[in-house]
């Protein structure tokens, strides 16, 4: 017997962002640029669909869970999600060219300073810089590394954006 499988289908949009923390439409994107290399050889009744698995990962991501959780939630085994976990980041890391650049031009370069300038009177700025502190459960061999100076467990992510 098997578990329902996850699919976005009868979520509403709010459940599907606290979930997963992206929209509906961005995670059909995202499935879309990433079907292909995921998509099973062979359909048999045991085949976990890519929407799955894609859903699978990214409440995993979202809250920071252990596989054993993202695979509940998806309705599949640990083992499973644990075969397809490197699979579905590295199609998603393989994305980042087309969504990740900094101006490599100097004619990009000046665009993007008028932009900053125009918005805020600063010259010569090609990004914008933040910081968040995302909290998650430590893997237990090295929980120490992941201790914030507040006591708390999380990573810290860095974004850079430009004028646009």
């Amino acid at each position: 017997m098997f578990r329902p499988r996850t699919t976005l289908h009868g979520l509403r949009e709010q459940d599907i962002i606290q979930r997963y923390r992206l929209n509906w439409q961005a995670i059909q994107q995202l499935l879309r640029n990433i079907e292909l290399q995921l998509a099973p050889t062979l359909l048999t009744a045991r085949t976990i669909p890519t929407e799955t698995k894609l859903l699978a990962v990214l409440h995993m991501m979202a809250s920071g869970s252990f596989q054993t959780t993202g695979a509940l939630i998806a309705g599949i085994s640990q083992p499973s999600f644990s075969a397809f976990l490197p699979k579905v980041l590295d199609a998603i890391i393989g994305l980042t060219p087309r969504h990740i650049c900094f101006p490599n031009t100097l004619q990009k370069q000046q665009e993007t300073k008028q932009g900053f300038y125009l918005i805020s009177g600063f010259p010569h700025v090609l990004g914008a810089i933040d910081c968040i502190h995302v909290r998650l459960v430590p893997p237990a061999a090295t929980e120490h590394l992941y201790r914030n100076r507040k006591h708390t467990h999380s990573i810290n992510v860095h974004a850079i954006v430009d004028h646009q």
